[in-house]
């Protein structure tokens, strides 16, 4: 891709940013994803994080297998400041999600400590090779699936509360609500799975609460009776903020969270949403959020990830996407992604003490780099983390370092075929780019 026809193609962007009246602005310099970020617990090469992506490879216990290795292997090779590490069960089978989805576990302790090593080695080479000091922090994020969980009888999966079928919920004759005796003992579950994640060399954990899943839904809790849950925010933030400061106390990992911010479910089925629902969706309310953050960053946690919405219910809200298929066409995608950047802004304005990851990237395909260097230039968002690009391509980093742009050619193309590969279980890859995957895609379709 010429300067000339990047050029252009970044005016055209913004003249589509500017008809659809969205505050989304991009700049041409994107040195600023290059440089290091030093958090309490963390050193960041660059500003360029790979987020957690599910895909589908691990074997029938739940530990990595050669797929996950070779996945992993090829973030480490394309020089991003930052791999978190995708969701994984910390209780085999109760909390997994699918039966083909990482599993942390002492049986399968020593291929996790094989995949960190091995993912470490090639991180530090492939920065050095790009001229970045050190390697890339490991974050592995710990899962309870909660209401998502494939198995489906009257006693699985547990929930938190009941809620309608259309935010979510599931049949009445399905599942139980966990108790609080329960939630007691998952809480040193968490602690047993950090401590085997520090053990396998783990920089870091996540202590899961986005996208619906357990410790989410929790947070929105406002229906549950007993001490995590009601209208009280200080009992449905309870377990998760109990949880962060169990691990805290008892390992020598660090500790952060990928936390939705906003649900985009109406109260009282929704975080972080107002309680008067104006149009399709409810209207983002901060003051729960901010809270929490607060609350986090005195435990001792200073970078978090913010996420938003339920892949299972208004999945645009997580991923906008380019067509009505798997959820979109709701509203234009570039409504989706200022929402990602807008909320983001607010919550570090309100936080400024605290490190923020960003998503909503991956619409913007080559042009991301443009938006995520502007927020990073303008303090709205220290790091940007991006989902499907990587799908697409893994040396994205490398390729736009080298460069100073990302070819159009080289970027995800929103067909959403990855996300039909996952919830088929069925490994995960790019139908665009990657052959072997068009042929597996095959088997859905």
């Amino acid at each position: 891709m010429t300067s000339m026809n990047f050029k252009s193609g970044l005016e055209k962007i913004r003249k589509v940013v500017r008809n659809e009246k969205v505050d989304i602005c991009f700049q041409e310099d994107i040195s600023p994803l290059w440089e290091p970020l030093e958090t309490k617990d963390f050193r960041l090469p660059n500003r360029v994080a790979i987020q957690p992506l599910e895909f589908a490879d691990a074997d029938a216990r739940g530990a990595p297998t050669r797929y996950t290795l070779e996945r992993y292997l090829d973030y480490a090779a394309g020089c991003s400041g930052l791999i978190w590490f995708e969701a994984c069960s910390i209780d085999f089978p109760k909390a997994r999600t699918h039966d083909s989805m990482l599993v942390i576990s002492k049986e399968n302790f020593s291929k996790f400590k094989k995949l960190v090593q091995a993912v470490k080695e090639n991180s530090e080479k492939s920065l050095a090779d790009n001229g970045f000091s050190g390697s890339a922090p490991l974050i592995l994020q710990l899962s309870h699936g909660g209401r998502f969980r494939k198995e489906k009888s009257t006693e699985s999966p547990v929930i938190a509360n009941r809620v309608p079928k259309e935010y979510g919920g599931l049949p009445e004759e399905v599942g139980r609500v966990i108790t609080d005796e329960e939630l007691v003992q998952l809480k040193e579950t968490f602690v047993k799975a950090s401590l085997l994640a520090q053990e396998a060399g783990f920089d870091g954990v996540d202590v899961k609460a986005c996208h619906g899943y357990l410790l989410n839904e929790i947070l929105a809790s406002f229906n549950r009776e007993g001490k995590y849950g009601g209208e009280s925010l200080e009992d449905r933030a309870r377990f998760l903020l109990e949880t962060i400061d169990e691990v805290v106390e008892e390992t020598d990992i660090g500790v952060t969270s990928r936390i939705s911010a906003y649900d985009g479910t109406p109260y009282p089925y929704g975080f972080g949403v107002t309680r008067k629902k104006t149009g399709y969706l409810p209207e983002f309310d901060a003051s729960e959020p901010v809270k929490i953050l607060k609350q986090m960053y005195r435990s001792g946690v200073d970078l978090v990830n913010i996420s938003m919405g339920n892949p299972y219910v208004c999945p645009f809200v997580s991923r906008p996407f380019a067509s009505k298929e798997m959820g979109g066409g709701v509203e234009h995608p570039l409504k989706g992604v200022e929402r990602h950047f807008k909320i983001v802004k607010e919550l570090k304005e309100a936080v400024p003490e605290m490190n923020f990851i960003g998503s909503g990237y991956s619409w913007l395909r080559n042009y991301s780099l443009n938006a995520a260097s502007y927020n990073i230039d303008n303090k709205l968002v220290d790091v940007a983390g991006w989902g499907r690009l990587v799908i697409a391509n893994p040396d994205f980093p490398s390729d736009a370092h080298k460069k100073g742009l990302l070819s159009s050619r080289k970027v995800c193309e929103l067909c959403s075929s990855c996300i039909k590969l996952l919830r088929s279980e069925i490994r995960v890859g790019c139908v665009i780019h990657d052959e072997n995957a068009r042929k597996r895609y095959g088997n859905i379709i």
